[in-house]
Order: structure tokens, then sequence, then C-alpha cells
């Protein structure tokens, strides 16, 4: 009975704990409209740190697998690219990026989305232990957890893009159907409320983003032929598959990124692969 007991307990901490990046930004849904700066950024901040851990935890894991074994550890290649300030550079980068992103859609999400996303979570949270346990003995102990967080997020991601994308083709939230592209940027961009004037440009351009592309959408078979709206009709479907696949990438990282454990992919670095002993055997008739 104790076995049971610990997984129940084990699942409902996880679940916990991943429900913190969908309650950070719910709440900053609620409050956008009368945050100061200083508010928002300190939750762009928060964001930013959940995403670092998940990326740093991706990237070592990758690096450590990958040079451990094609990289002789006392060369001047490895210690290049298996540079932990060069590779926490590059991830503070990605995760600013994809937290921006989070930031300024979520004040876009209608209530569909809002379960949705918590749905996933849950999904999530029993997905990975049976993906952990699914790989037994196939992969190393020291990397099952944090291949079976990958998996897991990959496929949230193909599963919240998918519904995105689907959403806005067949069920969009605004009728752009007839408007000229400059129309829709002009007078059909409905302006996020946020006190931030800085997050209130982003979210601006986010939202115009969006509106691109549902108008691309409805409008490519009429406009196709149109030299001056037929550039814009692909750049409203690449918004389309753009902005939805970041934000799914963005959401998905960060729900990993409250369990990931970096430190773990990268502890001695150079101390589990060691060169394979020679074990040749010279034909004792050669050189007779």
């Amino acid at each position: 009975m104790l076995r049971p007991k610990m997984m129940t307990y084990a699942v409902l901490i996880r679940l916990l704990t991943m429900s913190t990046v969908w309650l950070i930004m719910l709440v900053w849904f609620l409050n956008a409209y009368r945050a100061p700066c200083v508010t928002g950024l300190a939750i762009f901040g928060v964001l930013a740190l959940i995403l670092l851990v998940a990326g740093s935890e991706r990237s070592y894991f990758y690096r450590r697998a990958l040079f451990n074994e094609c990289l002789h550890r006392d060369g001047r290649l490895f210690h290049i690219f298996h540079n932990r300030i060069l590779l926490t550079i590059r991830e503070t980068l990605y995760a600013s990026v994809l937290a921006l992103f989070l930031l300024v859609s979520s004040l876009l999400f209608e209530p569909r989305q809002w379960s949705l996303l918590y749905a996933d979570l849950m999904l999530l949270t029993l997905l990975i232990p049976r993906l952990a346990t699914a790989m037994g003995s196939e992969i190393r102990d020291q990397y099952r957890y944090a291949l079976a967080r990958q998996w897991a997020m990959w496929i949230s991601v193909l599963l919240l893009w998918g519904e995105a994308v689907l959403v806005l083709i067949f069920s969009p939230p605004e009728d752009y159907f007839g408007m000229r592209w400059q129309e829709v940027v002009s007078y059909g961009v409905a302006e996020p409320d946020v006190l931030c004037p800085l997050l209130k440009s982003a979210a601006e351009v986010y939202a115009g983003g969006q509106a691109l592309a549902i108008w691309a959408v409805q409008n490519a078979t009429r406009y196709i032929n149109d030299p001056t709206q037929s550039v814009m009709i692909w750049v409203g479907l690449t918004t389309l598959f753009g902005f939805t696949f970041i934000v799914a990438l963005a959401y998905s990282r960060a729900l990993i990124g409250v369990m990931g454990r970096p430190w773990e992919m990268w502890h001695s670095q150079t101390g589990d692969t060691k060169p394979p002993a020679d074990t040749r055997v010279e034909n004792p008739a050669h050189g007779a």
C-alpha cells in the first residue's frame, strides 16, 4: 500500500508545481490593466527564469550526451562548445523571447484557452512518469527523467499548436472577410488593456500579428492575385504558424521548467564517459 500512496503524492506535488505557471499567467491576465511596469517586469522575470531552467536542462543534456562521445575531453573544441557560460547566455536570450511571447499572448486568451492550458498541464503530470517508466532499462538513469520531460514537452507543443491553428482557421474570434490588410491593422485590432506602456506596445504588435493571420486565412483566395495584398497574405500565414508555435513552445517549456534540474545534466561533464580500452588482439601469425 505504501507504493500507491507515494505515487499519488508524487503526482499531486507535480500537479501543484506545474500549476504555478498557469496561475502566474492567470494573475497577470486579470491584473494587467492595473499592474505597473515593475509588476509586469517581475512576472516577466519569473517566467524567463523558469524557461531558462528548462532550456538549460535541454542544452546541457544534449551537449553532455553528444560532446562527451564525439570530442576529446582535453581538446580545445570541447571547452569552446561545452562552455557553461556561453550556453547559459544563449538560453537566457531564448528564455527572454519566449517569456515575452507568453506574457503578451496570455492577454488575448479566451476561457476556452485557459481550460485547454490547464488540461494540458494535467496531461503532462500523468504523462512524464509513464514515459520515464516506459523507457525502463533502455535509457541510463541519469538521463531518463530529463528525456521524459523533453518528450512530454514536444507532445504538449504539438497538441497546443495544432489546436491553436485549427481554431484560428475554422473558428476565428474576428471576421475580417473582404477587408484589406491596411484596414485590419488600422481599425480591426482590439487594443490590449495593459497599463505598462512597454508591455502594451509588445501586446499590440502581437495582437496585430494575430489579426493579420486571421485576415490571411479568410482572404487568401480573394486577394492571392492582388500584388499589393498577396505579400501580406504570406506574411499573415507565416505569422499564423509562427506565433502559435512559439506560444505553444513557451508554455510547454515553462511547464517542464518548474521541474527541471539542469545542474544534474551538467554534473561532472567529463566524468561519465571514458575512452574505450584498446581490446584489439594481435594476430600471432602477423609479423612472424
